[in-house]
């Protein structure tokens, strides 16, 4: 890594640095919302209220998080062409998606108006909320095969009269 020698280098650098702190602040809390335990809703509605800070324009950033026949938004939401959105699928084929929208437009950067750290995080948070919600899905697939363990020797029983 090249040393800046001007201020104009160590003004990018800086910026760059904020950046990247505002990506893992939102990773670390799309982690501690998910580690309280909440229902599904609420927790995607939390995360999605704190993606908006993670991206370049915080104060021009909208975001949806969509998971079946669920829907959460940020408030004054609304879709605009300045779109980056990342799919998921969940163990059970439910399909979600993270959507976030410029409300106005910015200069071209990686990926139209969006830095390729922020298509990095996207597909990051993707991976988490998907991870999050196969872990859910997960458990309840474990509870039902432990209460229909349970229930068979009750079955048994009484079919054979014993």
């Amino acid at each position: 890594m090249d040393i800046p020698r001007s201020d104009s280098e160590i003004q990018k650098l800086l910026a760059e640095k904020k950046e990247r702190l505002k990506e893992l602040s939102c990773i670390n809390q799309t982690t501690q919302i998910i580690k309280e335990g909440k229902m599904i809703e609420e927790t995607l509605r939390r995360i999605t209220f704190i993606l908006p800070k993670a991206w370049q324009y915080p104060d021009h950033t909208v975001a949806r998080i969509r998971y079946g026949d669920f829907e959460f938004t940020t408030h004054i939401f609304r879709e605009t062409a300045f779109a980056q959105s990342q799919s998921f699928r969940t163990i059970h084929n439910v399909s979600g998606s993270i959507d976030i929208f410029y409300l106005k437009e910015f200069p071209e950067l990686d990926e139209g108006p969006f830095l390729k750290e922020e298509r990095n995080l996207i597909n990051n948070l993707a991976s988490i909320v998907s991870n999050y919600l196969n872990t859910i899905e997960a458990r309840m697939i474990l509870k039902r095969t432990q209460e229909q363990d349970n229930l068979r020797p009750e079955i048994t029983e009484f079919n054979t009269g014993k």
